[in-house]
């Protein structure tokens, strides 16, 4: 369970620090689809988490590539009234990649949006349930609904979609 206590004296350094261990706990234990987790750095510094993924193992088999890398990143802007983040699913494969984004990018959709992106076009941007919970609770709730998310993926004409009642 995850104390929001001291929540104000979170920042994103600590924050990926505890995912990035988390995670790779799960592969020192062996018993998780996880299999390699680094930090995702930019000039130097860490500004995200990534863990490659045995595909099949985390979605149930069959399924249609082998390896996906599970991409997280937080923000949490002092001057914003609540934290950003991009919890993101991504099969280099098929050129896939199904997140949910926690910004102010397109405030049509509010807070929170869900996209499908195929072959480095969107093809499909919904809004998302707010979050308002610690970092890491959102993560756990994301990760845990993600399975769902690709199992209701459907293929139209070559493209990619999700239903917009999976999307949460």
């Amino acid at each position: 369970m995850i104390f929001l206590a001291n929540r104000a004296n979170l920042d994103e350094r600590t924050l990926l620090g505890r995912l990035h261990k988390r995670l790779a706990t799960q592969v020192d234990a062996g018993e998780s689809p996880i299999e390699q987790v680094r930090y995702h750095t930019s000039s130097g510094t860490k500004v995200g988490v990534r863990a490659t993924v045995d595909a099949p193992a985390f979605v149930g088999e069959p399924y249609a590539v082998d390896e996906a890398e599970l991409q997280v990143g937080f923000e949490l802007p002092p001057n914003r009234e609540y934290d950003h983040y991009r919890i993101q699913w991504v099969e280099r494969a098929r050129e896939l990649m199904v997140g949910w984004h926690q910004d102010p990018t397109h405030p049509s959709l509010g807070e929170c949006h869900f996209q499908l992106d195929y072959r480095g076009e969107t093809v499909q941007r919904d809004e998302a349930t707010f979050l308002d919970a610690h970092p890491l609770n959102v993560f756990d709730r994301r990760a845990d609904h993600l399975v769902a998310v690709l199992d209701a993926m459907t293929w139209d004409d070559g493209l990619p979609f999700v239903p917009k009642s999976s999307v949460r």
